[in-house]
């Protein structure tokens, strides 16, 4: 028995789930005694957590627990419990994650702490505990648990690196402090070690590129966002999540660089591509079509643009910057010559504007209003548009002497 829980442990280790699985039914079938059934369901427990089969682990749990109550006077079962816990309220859909997980596995969490003080894996502890209250906002508290971490021993040897990463996720996005996030995070790929899978690093680089983006150090943030691309491309299936996640983060920082949209085009097709299709509202898709559209405008493929800032207003339908779309889309139609349409897209830019009582500041929705109205032949219409844009105009306009112009010339033509 003793050799075939050290076979089971080692499968688990290499996360070799389904022969661990296979090995501890067989194992389940001649058990007689509740003290064994009980181990076993525990293992097959740490074998379904690894596999996020997490309801099914919990159950496991909660058998294990009914037959030897005593088992869990246990730090390392208690630790399972509660990594179960905090796991279903992490990976549940948007809208279904349950509050009651995340106290039950801070509790746990929490009685480890106090009543197994020597517990080797203490690091552990302290880093979960962190996370858990990065989710409760509670900022403070979850530093203090992940410095906790890196003094603690942990018997996980990628903690240390763990530790940094989501104190550089912190210094970043809570206390919004680049220079610190950056210095953390190139301390978590430091402390990586090298016999741990390489695909938990595609994470660090994309906020690497992110933070750089930040500090306007474009060139250093396309390189930690091809980095990423390069580890998350390597590790095959198990890196395509991290892959859609960096791929995007390349393509921002292109947008800032200039003269690089056919490589922006690249980018956000091999992210639809890899990419499951979001069914509803989905912001980051809304975002990765707005790049793809603003490239093919500058590359001069209007119609592909249209279609991609139709379909950023239809995964965000309450995009904050749902006029600017609206006008973006008219200015392609007018590049094909589709006068008409240009003109029903700037209408439906106004009614939009209407609907949320927005005033119209921008003079060039009127001005290509203007010019498509012109193209039709209807010169009262267009010279009304070029009136409004002229009010709109600032002295330093762009187009402001074609625009005098074009007024002139409408004025003259519908008199």
């Amino acid at each position: 028995m003793l050799e075939q829980l050290q076979t089971i442990d080692d499968l688990l280790l290499r996360r070799d789930i389904k022969k661990a699985e296979v090995l501890i039914a067989r194992l389940l079938r001649s058990e007689q005694s509740l003290q064994g059934r009980a181990r076993m369901m525990i293992l097959r427990a740490r074998a379904r957590l690894f596999g996020a089969r997490i309801d099914d682990a919990l159950d496991d749990l909660q058998k294990a627990r009914s037959l030897v109550p005593e088992m869990f006077d246990n730090p390392k079962n208690l630790e399972l419990l509660a990594d179960t816990h905090f796991a279903r309220f992490e990976l549940a859909s948007v809208g279904f994650a349950d509050r009651s997980d995340t106290a039950q596995a801070l509790a746990n969490y929490e009685t480890i702490l106090a009543e197994y003080p020597t517990y080797d894996n203490a690091g552990w502890i302290n880093y979960q505990k962190a996370r858990v209250l990065l989710t409760e906002n509670r900022i403070t508290d979850a530093v203090d648990c992940l410095q906790q971490a890196l003094l603690a021993p942990s018997t996980i040897p990628p903690l240390t690196a763990y530790c940094y990463e989501r104190l550089g996720f912190v210094a970043f996005y809570e206390e919004r402090d680049p220079k610190g996030a950056l210095s953390f995070l190139n301390k978590a790929v430091a402390t990586y070690p090298v016999t741990e899978p390489r695909v938990w690093l595609v994470q660090v680089h994309t906020l690497r590129s992110r933070i750089l983006r930040e500090m306007h150090d474009y060139d250093a943030a396309f390189d930690a966002a091809s980095l990423a691309i390069s580890v998350a491309t390597s590790a095959g299936v198990e890196g395509r999540t991290g892959l859609a996640d960096a791929l995007l983060t390349a393509a921002e920082t292109l947008s800032h660089m200039g003269g690089r949209e056919r490589e922006i085009i690249g980018y956000v097709q091999q992210f639809t591509q890899i990419s499951k299709r979001p069914l509803g509202i989905d912001v980051t898709w809304s975002r990765a079509h707005e790049m793809l559209a603003d490239a093919c405008f500058k590359t001069g493929q209007y119609a592909p643009s249209i279609t991609a800032y139709q379909n950023a207003l239809q995964f965000n339908p309450y995009h904050p910057w749902e006029l600017s779309l609206h006008y973006r889309i008219a200015r392609s139609h007018y590049q094909l010559g589709e006068y008409e349409k240009a003109i029903a897209a700037i209408n439906r830019l106004l009614q939009a504007a209407k609907a949320d009582d927005q005033a119209i500041h921008d003079y060039k929705i009127y001005y290509v209003q203007g010019n498509a109205y012109f193209a039709l032949g209807q010169y009262a219409k267009a010279r009304d548009a070029y009136a409004n844009a002229l009010q709109l105009a600032p002295p330093s306009a762009e187009h402001l002497d074609k625009l005098k112009q074009y007024h002139q010339h409408a004025q003259e033509l519908s008199s």
